[in-house]
């Protein structure tokens, strides 16, 4: 994290100016504080979040060290600048005069849990706190750097496209991940027929030892379109009710993550079923699904909720 890039001030709406352009000192002090600065009455924080970086094959968090390097911390003098983590106390900086020096710690279990549960490091740091008024001690941030080691199993999966196809003739889409499946339809069928849309997003072949689940998929002769779904429930369902004329099951499609067991770094999956034209579309992308919602009646498209957890594209 670049603290450069975190800029307030009350009349320009930025953090930071650059001190040589607001201060014209003859002393020149500000050079102690380049690139920038705060006083002890203007408290930091700021957030790493590590979401789009869990390994896929992660099991939990050996350890990790947050490294916060700062310009002339004048420690010795009585300057305390105390950082706090997922608001516990860390420690504070430590420095010496008109350098940058930095400073590591390592983070305790209970914040250790935290940043496995929610992959966010909440940091906060309160700039001499013990206010020494007759100083005004400042702090001068490079940058801060969130180091973690992952427990892992060895096997993490390979994710794979899911690619897209739309059918003018069938006002239905199709969606696969066989190369030679996406390869064959554009051999042999017009845009007028299927026209190819790209990758939808990207999934797992297998499960390895992560928490996803099949997604199966179904062929309807009788409404010449797919059927999608993780649940097992729905699955059973359609084959106990449904013949082979009506619904035939395909097998496992890929892998996806059901809702509430997604990991880190998936986004939703949101399912929509057209009564009119007897379809269901899937999307993750959220302003396509927000533009359906918001120009098309229940009638048309009707939104079911996330059908599951995938990878972007």
């Amino acid at each position: 994290m670049d603290y450069r890039d975190n800029y307030w001030d009350d009349e320009s709406g930025v953090w930071f100016l650059v001190p040589k352009a607001v201060y014209e000192d003859p002393c020149n002090w500000y050079e102690d504080h380049m690139p920038w600065h705060r006083g002890s009455n203007q408290d930091w924080g700021w957030v790493h979040d590590v979401s789009s970086r869990v390994p896929l094959d992660a099991t939990g968090i050996a350890s990790a060290t947050l490294t916060i390097r700062a310009w002339d911390v004048d420690s010795a003098e009585g300057e305390d600048d105390a950082i706090f983590v997922n608001s516990r106390y860390l420690g504070s900086l430590v420095g010496v005069d008109r350098d940058w020096q930095a400073v590591t710690f390592n983070l305790p279990a209970p914040v250790l849990n935290d940043l496995w549960n929610n992959a966010q490091l909440y940091v906060y740091m309160d700039i001499d706190q013990m206010l020494n008024p007759s100083i005004g001690y400042r702090v001068t941030l490079d940058n801060s750097i969130l180091t973690i080691r992952y427990n892992t199993s060895g096997t993490a999966p390979t994710t794979v496209p899911v690619f897209r196809f739309w059918s003018p003739l069938s006002s239905s889409h199709f969606y696969t991940t066989n190369e030679a499946e996406r390869d064959s339809i554009l051999a042999n069928y017009s845009s007028d027929i299927w026209t190819y849309e790209g990758t939808a997003y990207n999934a797992l072949l297998t499960a390895g030892t992560t928490a996803a689940r099949p997604v199966h998929r179904f062929w309807s002769p009788s409404a010449s379109g797919h059927f999608y779904t993780i649940s097992t429930t729905e699955k059973d369902g359609i084959i106990a009710t449904y013949p082979s004329s009506v619904w035939t099951y395909e097998g496992i499609a890929f892998y996806a993550f059901a809702a509430g067991e997604q990991p880190l770094g998936t986004s939703p999956v949101y399912r929509f079923w057209s009564p009119l034209v007897s379809h269901h579309f899937f999307t993750m992308n959220a302003a396509e699904k927000d533009y359906i919602l918001a120009n098309y009646s229940s009638s048309v498209w009707t939104y079911e909720g996330i059908a599951w957890y995938a990878f972007e594209p």
